[in-house]
């Protein structure tokens, strides 16, 4: 995994972790990976993984069990979408803003990309 410099790392592999929930190839109930192995996996420190677990449960994504593991919530999907996109969407004005777009601009590029990506559906439907 290639990680930016604009955000923790730890944080990087929580919402990596969070998109494999949300995209089903971790399912609710289900053991995660130990710190050793994520640490492997993502070629960090076991420091930085068990950071990224704090930060999974204070989310109420996941529990620990002492001397078992971390395990994913049975109810973790209730939100973690809508959360995800909001987190996204969020991220993605205020690097928009901070690059001197005003509100209008990003809301008149979006709609355009909006109208643009809907033609292309069409075209791929159609067989065009």
């Amino acid at each position: 995994m290639g990680f930016n410099t604009e955000q923790p790392i730890y944080l990087q592999i929580g919402m990596d972790i969070k998109e494999q929930i949300v995209s089903r190839k971790l399912a609710p109930g289900e053991k995660l990976r130990s710190v050793r192995e994520y640490s492997v996996l993502y070629e960090v420190s076991p420091l930085t993984v068990q950071r990224a677990m704090q930060y999974l449960e204070s989310e109420g994504i996941i529990y620990s069990q002492k001397g078992v593991g971390n395990f994913i919530k049975a109810d973790v999907m209730d939100g973690l979408e809508g959360s995800m996109l909001d987190e996204q969407i969020h991220g993605f004005i205020v690097h928009l803003r901070k690059c001197g777009l005003s509100d209008e601009d990003i809301i008149g590029r979006i709609l355009k990309e909006m109208k643009n990506s809907g033609e292309e559906v069409l075209r791929d439907d159609s067989g065009r």
